[in-house]
């Protein structure tokens, strides 16, 4: 029997008060349950700062996807007022942003049929031309490799996190920044992911770029810069008559990040938003990121360390690298075309090259259907395989060896990625700290 709901999702409203920084978001179904999620931004804002409660309802609109997958019906309504960006975002956001979770749970997609727009139509803001100057931005910061290049690149901005952990405020301080911390609180959490409710992926990057969003047009910040590379935009694997597009990362990808600046200008939040990493590729970000010895030991770029760990007390433990899952793996690749194998280990805690149990999961970094994680494009996993076995340092390893045929194969095989079309949004300042890196 299925688990979808019949009776429709309601995004409700939103409170938002940018003085305490306390934001509530009001969601329920028909019928009920109701859900009240809270966003706790640093208190001490000013009293009604322009562009604040557009973003706020922009993030209203973004994060309840965690609420609807609980039921997953055909029908959504918005009960607050939007732009026509917004509506485009939205429907996008609840299609393409949800297809892993429609994927994984065999639910159809798109899973939303119908849009009830019941909060009537607002009319675009269209904030004046945004500065081309860095001025002092907001940098979303995962403690991964990705964010750590990007605030290597722009260390006038600053780092946030939302639900950091001792880990991320470790990582920040190596790079000679003190991290915002942000807490969000999902409601009612043991019910949502109850057995009797449905649970997959939802498009957690579109939630934390709203959230940072709505702190910059509170704060000041002139923009907000993600650290989203080229490799976000291919999809995970292809499914279904017509090879349907599912793309674990659609949330870093070029197209989200299309639809969302428009629903920024629309808004008048008076706030940038790009990535600085957009047309770069994996070598590129590595290349840069072995140039910081001294964080090299305190990124982590591993989902499973951080899961449920959000408390980010003094004494807790720092994290560690899985050193199974494929975002380890993954990381583990890209740094071996820059690093040696002792100080690999040293940071990992293990060989992972050499380790033959480890062979499969190497592999499905380049295999048609690529695991369901923030890993690089095929193309990127299959030639830095290729560059280590011609690495003498690396060329005998158990993995390398076993692995040199079908990375020929996929370097030859491999489908284009399907990275949307259009500007990547970055400011003329912003691109010439990029050439001055590679120049």
């Amino acid at each position: 029997m299925s688990l979808r709901g019949s009776e429709p999702f309601h995004i409700r409203h939103v409170d938002a008060d940018p003085v305490t920084g306390l934001v509530r978001l009001h969601y329920g179904f028909d019928g009920g349950p109701e859900f009240v999620e809270e966003v706790q931004l640093p208190p001490g804002g000013p009293d009604r700062p322009p562009g604040f409660a557009a973003a706020a309802r922009l993030l209203l609109l973004l994060a309840g996807t965690s609420y609807y997958k609980s039921r997953a019906p055909r029908s959504v309504v918005v009960e607050v007022p939007t732009t026509l960006a917004e509506r485009a975002l939205v429907t996008a956001v609840y299609d393409h942003g949800l297809r892993e979770f429609a994927y994984t749970n065999r639910l159809e997609i798109p899973l939303v049929d119908r849009f009830d727009w019941a909060g009537g139509t607002v009319e675009a803001v269209r904030s004046g031309p945004l500065p081309e100057a860095i001025g002092r931005p907001l940098i979303p910061f995962g403690g991964g490799k990705d964010s750590t290049v990007v605030v290597s690149l722009v260390p006038e901005g600053q780092p946030v996190t939302v639900n950091p952990t001792t880990t991320h405020h470790r990582a920040a301080r190596v790079l000679g920044q003190q991290l915002i911390s942000v807490r969000r609180r999902i409601d009612r959490l043991d019910e949502l992911t109850s057995p009797d409710r449905l649970n997959g992926h939802i498009p957690i990057t579109a939630v934390i770029s709203a959230i940072a969003l709505l702190l910059a047009a509170r704060d000041g910040y002139s923009a907000v810069v993600m650290a989203n590379e080229a490799a976000a935009s291919e999809p995970t694997l292809w499914t279904g008559p017509g090879a349907v597009p599912v793309n674990h990362q659609w949330s870093k990808g070029a197209a989200f990040e299309m639809l969302l600046r428009d629903a920024i200008t629309e808004g008048g939040l008076g706030v940038g938003y790009f990535s600085l990493l957009r047309s770069m590729s994996e070598e590129q970000i590595v290349s840069i990121l072995s140039g910081r010895r001294e964080v090299l030991p305190h990124l982590l770029s591993c989902n499973r360390a951080f899961a449920g760990r959000t408390a980010g007390s003094a004494d807790e433990a720092p994290q560690q690298w899985c050193g199974e899952c494929p975002k380890c793996l993954f990381t583990y690749l890209l740094l071996a075309t820059e690093l040696g194998p002792e100080e690999l280990v040293g940071i990992f805690g293990a060989d992972l090259l050499d380790l033959g149990e480890r062979t499969a999961g190497f592999e499905a970094l380049w295999a048609p259907e690529k695991p369901f994680e923030c890993v690089g494009e095929r193309a990127d996993a299959a030639r830095a395989m290729a560059r280590l076995a011609a690495d003498p340092r690396w060329s005998g390893h158990t993995v390398v060896a076993r692995l040199a045929e079908s990375v020929r194969r996929t370097l030859t095989e491999a489908p284009e990625p399907d990275v949307a079309a259009g500007g990547d949004g970055i400011p003329a300042a912003f691109r010439a700290r990029l050439g001055e890196v590679f120049r």
